[in-house]
């Protein structure tokens, strides 16, 4: 079974009981990226910047994500302010944010195969939980 992968730009939302990541500057891995995506055995929303992107919208959609992928490359403004953020992972930085965060990645792709087997992990152990309930009430 292969996952709906839902990729919104700015200035659209797609709000749904779902996985949620946002890609910052991510452009040239976006083919890999949501290749891999589709392989996940549920939904999952893909934000993704662009030139036009608001820092307004990367805000909100940010609070909207599980995982967030930066290349600090991309705009030295975004780097500064998601990088001491909860759940952001970088790549393509010029300098040591070691301080600030320490999930530092040679390549994003890394850390969205990572959060993909920790969500299929996850959601294994969630359906043996809801079978282990469901046979003891049997």
């Amino acid at each position: 079974m292969q996952s709906t992968a839902v990729v919104v730009t700015d200035p659209d939302f797609y709000f749904a009981d779902q996985s949620a990541i946002l890609l910052i500057g991510c452009d040239e891995y976006i083919d890999t990226i949501m290749d891999n995506i589709r392989r996940m055995d549920a939904p999952v929303t893909v934000y993704a910047t662009s030139e036009k992107t608001t820092l307004e919208w990367i805000t909100s959609a940010y609070y909207q994500c599980e995982l967030v992928i930066i290349n600090c490359a991309y705009n030295s403004f975004y780097t500064g302010f998601f990088i001491d953020k909860p759940n952001v992972y970088y790549y393509n930085n010029k300098e040591s944010y070691n301080r600030f965060n320490l999930n530092e990645a040679a390549d994003p792709v890394d850390v969205l195969i990572t959060w993909i087997n920790k969500w299929h992990i996850e959601h294994q152990e969630k359906n043996k939980d809801l079978k282990s309930k469901s046979a003891i009430t049997i």
